[in-house]
């Protein structure tokens, strides 16, 4: 079982190491940071954790301003109809928004601070957020899915029907459960079951999903009837 400690140095540790192997790394961190605090969030931590070297990077600024076209000028980006920023380099992309394009924040269904980050994350596994100016780390509701090998949802109920992709969330939950190995919760299994029995072809959807989402579609035609 993975500590919250060692977390905490292995993703400090992970990405000084990724800013010393590329200097592109090093100058968008900094010109990123001289707009706010960077918060790192979900995945990437957990592979550091895991001592896995990330392909994708989410960090999210705590800022008042949404727009970083300034900062990012010098890479390879694109902007997201959602106002978020992907910036294209050797090894790792990376995803950017500003502190109020969080969903849960945007929404209003959570205060914008940093201790809300992780709780306006739609499962507790991604439930995982480093501010990497300040070192503090938030991810104790993910130490307690490893623990319990639950995957939970993280959100009030009444919030749950307010995210916009069901479909992606629940061709997630498989993902988690093939290969982290996590079961689901009555929360979780309730919430497939509610969606599919709304879709006149919800396999369908699911694999559709799964194909965009992760480059295929066999996951869900294999597993999908053993839960719902």
């Amino acid at each position: 079982m993975i500590a919250t400690s060692l977390i905490h140095n292995l993703a400090l540790d992970g990405i000084q190491r990724l800013q010393q192997e590329d200097i592109q790394i090093t100058t968008l961190l900094s010109n990123l940071n001289q707009l706010g605090d960077l918060i790192l969030v979900g995945g990437a931590i957990r592979d550091f954790a895991f001592l896995k070297s990330p392909r994708d990077i989410d960090i999210i600024i705590d800022s008042e301003e949404s727009n970083f076209d300034e900062a990012v000028k010098r890479f390879n980006y694109r902007k997201n109809r959602f106002g978020g920023y992907k910036v294209f380099l050797d090894n790792v992309e990376f995803d950017i928004w500003g502190i109020k394009h969080n969903w849960a924040f945007k929404e209003k269904i959570l205060d914008t601070q940093f201790k809300n980050i992780s709780k306006g994350t739609f499962y507790n596994f991604d439930a995982l957020a480093l501010n990497i100016s300040t070192s503090d780390l938030d991810a104790d509701v993910f130490v307690e899915s490893m623990k319990e090998k639950v995957l939970d949802i993280t959100l009030k109920d009444e919030y749950i029907e307010q995210n916009p992709s069901p479909e992606v969330n629940i061709v997630r939950a498989f993902i988690i459960h093939k290969y982290w190995g996590l079961s689901f919760s009555n929360k979780v299994m309730n919430y497939i079951s509610n969606w599919s029995n709304k879709m006149d072809a919800p396999v369908d959807i699911l694999r559709k999903a799964e194909l965009k989402h992760y480059g295929s579609n066999r996951l869900i035609k294999e597993d999908y009837f053993i839960f719902c």
